[in-house]
């Protein structure tokens, strides 16, 4: 009959309706919002555990006098430290190491950008200050995407009984294997803190030249870095990479000339 036929069709409506409705709209799926890359990763990183992004940077630093402590350096960088952490609002912590040599230091920091770029900023404005205090400042290294933290705090330590020594000749080419061998061998000792009981760790960084000789860089090696012409000083670092008119806006080498160049013809 009609009716049935009517109910039949009506019945059969409703049951595509829901199953369209279990299937999804095709239309909707298209514009539904997907994963960019960035998402991806950073999924990836929290499965892993990597929840925060790490800025490494190593620096040597010259004492203005031979006869220097590092005393004075040591209070303003852990100064700068403080402050910087202090004043984050998101709560973000620094680690690593300051060894005090003879004549100067070595620094391995790491942490959120923010807080590291801020105390290399703070650290170039006290030497423009105090240029007696800090001759020089060379930047050996600066990974700003480090895969996680080698050191669980930050601490300073001076080495006792080191002798003076000649600094050492590098050429361009072993740069390429000297920095990144004293960086790995900092590293291994942040690491072989972390493996032992919290308790054991300050007597580790006391007797730090009995426990951990092999992994200390020589003090031959940090002069011959500072007065290496092709390591980067801390200025030259911060101009490339953090002062927008020069790494921007700065004119090129080829614009500073006269008469100018013809343009390029492609």
């Amino acid at each position: 009959t009609t009716n049935g036929r009517m109910a039949e069709t009506k019945a059969a409506a409703s049951a595509e309706t829901a199953a369209t409705s279990a299937q999804g709209d095709p239309l909707a799926e298209i514009d539904a919002p997907r994963l960019s890359l960035l998402d991806v990763v950073r999924q990836k990183a929290e499965s892993l555990g990597l929840l925060e992004k790490i800025h490494r940077v190593l620096i040597v630093v010259k004492y203005g006098k031979s006869s220097d402590t590092g005393d004075n350096l040591k209070e303003m960088v852990e100064s700068l430290i403080d402050s910087e952490q202090a004043a984050d609002e998101q709560g973000g912590v620094m680690s690593g190491i300051l060894l005090m040599y003879p004549i100067c230091c070595v620094l391995l920091l790491e942490g959120p950008q923010r807080l590291v770029v801020g105390t290399l900023r703070k650290l170039q404005e006290n030497q423009e200050r105090s240029v007696d205090l800090i001759p020089s400042i060379h930047m050996l290294i600066s990974l700003q995407d480090a895969p996680g933290r080698s050191f669980p705090f930050f601490s300073s330590k001076a080495l006792q009984n080191i002798n003076k020594a000649e600094p050492s000749s590098f050429e361009k080419e072993q740069l390429v294997t000297v920095i990144p061998e004293m960086s790995i061998n900092l590293q291994k000792i942040g690491r072989k803190l972390e493996q032992i009981p919290e308790e054991e760790q300050a007597r580790s960084l006391d007797s730090i030249q009995r426990f951990h000789a092999e992994s200390l860089p020589r003090l031959e090696d940090l002069l011959g870095l500072c007065a290496c012409p092709d390591v980067m000083t801390l200025d030259e670092y911060m101009d490339l990479y953090y002062t927008p008119t020069l790494c921007l806006g700065g004119p090129l080498d080829s614009e500073v000339v006269w008469p100018l160049p013809p343009p390029l013809k492609y």
